[in-house]
Order: C-alpha cells, then structure tokens, then sequence
C-alpha cells in the first residue's frame, strides 16, 4: 500500500507555516510543495464522482477548466509561510491524481474561532473540523481529538 500524506486545508490555513514542518514522515509523500498549486485542481463539492466518471474527455476537459478557472479566484498560496489559503467561496481543492490505498496523515490549524472545515475523502464522506469551543459544533459532535486518543489509550 501506497502512502500518501495530504496537505490541504479546505476553508482553512494549514499548519506548516514553515517549510520544515512541509516535510512528510519517513514513507509518506508530501502533496503539497509549499510554493504553489501544483498538483492540485478545483473540483465543485456537489458533483458526483460517478457523474464525473461518466463525462467524455471534452466534457470532463470543459468542465475541469471551468473548475480551475474558481480554483485560481478562491485558492492561492503564501509562499513565504508555505501555505494554501481559501477564501471559502467556491470549488474544493482536489489532487490531480486519483490514488489508490492511502494513510491519511494531516495537520492543520484553525485559524477562527468558530471555524468549520474539513477534508473530503474521494469526494465524500468529510473527515469534519470542528472548533470545539463552539457550543453549536459541540451539539453536532465535536470534540478534541486529543481526549479521545487519550481517553482510548487509558481503557
């Protein structure tokens, strides 16, 4: 199996703002360079995968550059702190290549209080980031991570 580590923040900056923390654990590959787009393409949320796969080359073309062209308006990098930035206004910001078996390794940072964000495994479901000092999130399920691997380690 193939690992892959996914850097991407969607609706939110990612936590390798310097390029030493842009550097993948032993056996992962990093997806994101730390200096631009590369790599990456706009992909609407709300399209299906399986319609996707059903469009004909041109189709899938027209429609890919329509995506890229959102992509470019609403994601840009900041190259001096090395990282993807969204205005949270449009298309998903997917990999350009599809991958098989993966281990899922990110890091983020919420940078709002009362943020909400997440990561879209093959267009669904949503690994959800909640803040968990938001007591609306909290009703819809969020918790600090830290205390469920901790309260898991202890039973």
């Amino acid at each position: 199996m193939k690992r892959v580590v996914l850097l991407v923040a969607v609706l939110l900056i990612p936590a390798f703002a310097q390029e030493s923390l842009n550097k993948p654990p032993a056996g992962f590959t990093a997806l994101f360079n730390g200096k631009d787009l590369s790599g990456w393409r706009g992909r609407q949320g709300t399209y299906s995968p399986h319609a996707e796969a059903l469009l004909s080359k041109e189709e899938l073309t027209a429609k890919q550059a329509a995506w890229n062209t959102e992509r470019d308006l609403h994601w840009s990098v900041d190259t001096a702190k090395g990282e993807i930035v969204s205005d949270g206004k449009s298309v998903h910001l997917a990999t350009a290549k599809d991958y098989g078996d993966f281990e899922l390794f990110v890091d983020w940072l919420m940078v709002n209080h009362n943020g909400d964000s997440g990561v879209y495994l093959r267009s669904y479901p949503q690994v959800q980031i909640w803040d968990v000092d938001n007591p609306r999130e909290v009703k819809n399920g969020a918790v600090d991570i830290r205390f469920q691997i901790l309260e898991r380690a202890s039973t």
